[in-house]
């Protein structure tokens, strides 16, 4: 099957879109810890960093290998046993990822608006929707996201400017009152969802100019934290940090107690849209991938076999995971998924690169020999 293109530009928004949906729709960043308060922006800070960090290990690997996925890579470097199993470790984070993405949104819809709707009802449309889009495959999620991008920025800007009328930022006082340590767990869980940018290892060799993966990648991730950095401002300085912190979607709270006039309220639909549009291209990539990668892992000649399967499963784990949103909540915390996500990140790729770098020190080169074998 001849590899699928997609120019840089796509790449940079799928990321882009993808990093900024979850994370927007929950701020974790001010409502995983307790303590971090009228600090969040700080953390918000932390998280760019963090984040930054993560693409450098991800991107970086992949752009060594440039015609590779990252699971072909485990297989280079540890073989085709403990590669495989390395990569299942990458595959499951696909999977749960994107069914706790899944599970919030619909928790979201239902709480927000279809009070009687069945969760396995929205849950399902969205996961059919995606699997047609990976079974069209990343071309088609490239085209999608070149399309939505402006459409999303729009709404994204238009929100953000609401919000800024209302804002009082002497809610943001005073700083650091309760030290350095909240700030830093307050970045912990949004660091963790970071662990979704491990698609960026399926996708490099999809890429035009897969050379220019980490330029795209940290763009795209500077965006995004510049979004969530800007809406954690905003959000603490129309609801204060104590609503702001007890607010399921505080986000969501923020915008449906704005007026802008007698006949123009209720423009909380307008995130509903924007995170709508972000989760449809964020699973879909995520369901790609996954299925991609297990593919390799099985040697399946398509991955298209897979998807169905998947996303069935999928469904069972975004409902079955969680009774209510009061457990999913819980579940995302800096003690539970805080440790989680950074796992599911940090293991693969420090025993992929701890391979690498092992094999340079004895004298030899992987990424030289992939030259030679081209």
């Amino acid at each position: 099957m001849a590899v699928e293109k997609i120019s840089n530009r796509q790449f940079n928004f799928i990321i882009f879109i993808s990093r900024s949906t979850v994370v927007v729709a929950t701020l974790p960043v001010l409502t995983a810890a307790s303590e971090v308060r009228q600090d969040a922006w700080l953390s918000g800070l932390l998280v760019f960093a963090g984040t930054v960090l993560l693409v450098l290990l991800i991107a970086g690997l992949g752009v060594l290998f440039p015609g590779r996925t990252v699971v072909e890579i485990s297989h280079k470097l540890w073989g085709r046993l403990a590669g495989s199993l390395l990569s299942l470790v990458i595959l499951w984070a696909f999977l749960h990822l994107s069914a706790v993405e899944v599970r919030i949104y619909s928790e979201m819809i239902i709480v927000g608006f279809l009070l009687e709707t069945p969760i396995i009802f929205v849950t399902s449309s969205m996961v059919f929707a995606a699997v047609i889009s990976a079974y069209m495959g990343i071309e088609t999620i490239g085209r999608i996201a070149d399309l939505i991008f402006p459409v999303f920025i729009g709404i994204i800007i238009i929100t953000l400017f609401a919000l800024g009328v209302e804002a009082d930022f002497r809610n943001l006082q005073p700083v650091l009152a309760q030290g350095f340590q909240p700030a830093l767990t307050g970045s912990l869980v949004p660091i963790a969802f970071s662990s979704q940018l491990m698609v960026i290892g399926m996708l490099i060799p999809n890429l035009i100019n897969p050379q220019k993966a980490v330029r795209s990648s940290l763009w795209a991730v500077a965006g995004a934290s510049f979004i969530i950095l800007v809406m954690v401002v905003l959000v603490l300085g129309v609801l204060g940090p104590d609503e702001g912190q007890r607010a399921v979607f505080p986000f969501f709270k923020a915008l449906r107690g704005i007026q802008i006039s007698e006949f123009l309220e209720r423009i909380e639909i307008l995130a509903v849209f924007t995170w709508g549009f972000g989760l449809f291209v964020a699973i879909s990539t995520l369901i790609y991938c996954g299925a991609r990668g297990l593919s390799q892992v099985f040697n399946i000649s398509d991955y298209r076999h897979l998807l169905l399967p998947l996303g069935v499963i999928w469904v069972v784990l975004a409902i079955r995971d969680f009774d209510n949103m009061f457990e999913l909540r819980s579940f995302i915390s800096p003690d539970i998924f805080g440790i989680y996500g950074l796992f599911l990140v940090l293991f693969p790729y420090l025993m992929l690169w701890g391979s690498y770098l092992f094999r340079r020190l004895s004298g030899g080169d992987p990424a030289a020999e992939e030259e030679e074998e081209k």
